[in-house]
């Protein structure tokens, strides 16, 4: 694999569904206004973006075939030191080592509510990329070279993502969020699981208003936003909702549910 142009990597992402861009070559910023509508999966258009070798950076947009868990350089180890004391256990999913030392963890469906940041302690420690972001993957190079260490050609985006919830559960103020105890409850889990029992049944025509009513009651008592959004986003999925909508709709019950408060 590290014999292939920039041009065939962009030419492999695409295939994978993946809309790509050019970015500045050694940096972050894409070559042209407009990225986010002109990305693309066109090989024509791929061959025009890199025409020579090595090209322009590799730019990707996030929130349709993936998010990315961006842990940033400085903070890799606290990362790695907290899965091992909670006992987590990456799943297998494509992860990047990146330009700035940091990691790049490949994942589907890890939220509802688009891009945030994240937080171990209190401590800011790097963002959760989704909807109308963008990443650099390989072979783009910044400080280093974007580098896979599981690569997406062999491993796709996995769904697992009960890891990441502790890290969603920090305010934006880098301050600690309360403590949900509803969430490890047998009572708050029977709750949330059967309003998605619920929506997985809606009816074809009803799902998004039943979608919408579940997700109401589950903010209403107390449930955890991220971890309520998780559970509601399978479910919807499990009746039909194409996961856009299921996730607007989610982010709809959301801000409701915020502006009441």
């Amino acid at each position: 694999m590290t014999a292939l142009s920039t041009r065939d990597w962009a030419l492999r992402y695409a295939s994978l569904g993946w809309r790509v861009f050019p970015v500045m070559a050694g940096g972050k910023r894409p070559l042209y206004s407009g990225w986010q509508r002109d990305a693309t999966t066109d090989p024509e258009q791929i061959g025009r973006y890199w025409r020579r070798e090595p090209g322009p950076n590799i730019g990707v947009v996030t929130g349709e075939a993936f998010d990315v868990v961006d842990i940033e350089g400085p903070h890799v180890g606290a990362f790695a030191a907290w899965l091992s004391a909670h006992g987590h256990t990456l799943p297998e999913t494509p992860i990047a080592h990146t330009g700035r030392a940091g990691v790049h963890i490949f994942v589907r469906g890890a939220t509802p509510f688009g891009g945030r940041n994240l937080y171990l302690d209190g401590r800011h420690v790097g963002e959760l990329k989704s909807t109308g972001g963008l990443i650099l993957v390989c072979p783009s190079r910044t400080v280093g070279p974007y580098v896979w260490l599981n690569s997406p050609l062999e491993t796709p985006p996995a769904d697992e993502t009960a890891w990441l919830l502790p890290l969603l559960e920090r305010s934006a103020r880098g301050r600690p969020a309360r403590r949900v105890r509803l969430v490890t409850s047998e009572d708050g889990r029977r709750r949330l699981e059967a309003l998605g029992r619920v929506v997985a049944r809606a009816p074809e025509g009803r799902r998004n208003s039943v979608l919408y009513w579940a997700a109401n009651r589950a903010f209403e008592g107390g449930l955890p936003a991220y971890f309520t959004g998780l559970v509601l986003l399978r479910a919807s999925l499990s009746a039909g909702l194409a996961e856009r909508e299921a996730k607007a709709t989610i982010h709809s019950a959301w801000q409701s549910h915020r502006t009441v408060s």
